[in-house]
């Protein structure tokens, strides 16, 4: 498995490192909703700052908007960050920014404080 989670306070950290595939991407996403806390949740960071890759395919990146299409019915409130520097993994990340089936506004930073400035005003 190359991600972990960590839980704070009405958010959740993603944290991405080496190789990750889009069943990682999907796993990491279903472990958040699927999880007691989701419905407490305001924000989530994707951190993909210590992965070497991603490699993920449109079909699952249209897979992972239309899951949180379906959690976004029980909490339509969560704000997600991505925080990624290397240019393939932030392309998928716009593909998912504005994919027609997100519906949770998306951002994309090159570093945590930017992120979480971000978030400290949109999840308010």
């Amino acid at each position: 498995m190359s991600y972990e989670i960590h839980w704070e306070p009405r958010g959740a950290v993603k944290r991405y490192s080496g190789a990750v595939d889009g069943n990682e991407l999907i796993g990491a996403l279903v472990a958040v909703e699927e999880s007691a806390q989701f419905d407490e949740l305001r924000w989530v960071i994707n951190d993909f700052l210590a992965a070497s890759s991603v490699t993920c395919s449109l079909d699952e990146v249209q897979t992972i908007a239309s899951i949180d299409m379906a959690a976004a019915l029980t909490n339509p409130t969560i704000v997600i960050a991505v925080v990624a520097t290397n240019a393939e993994i932030v392309a998928l990340a716009q593909q998912y920014a504005e994919s027609p089936m997100n519906t949770y506004p998306t951002r994309i930073f090159a570093t945590l404080a930017e992120a979480r400035a971000w978030l400290a005003q949109a999840a308010a």
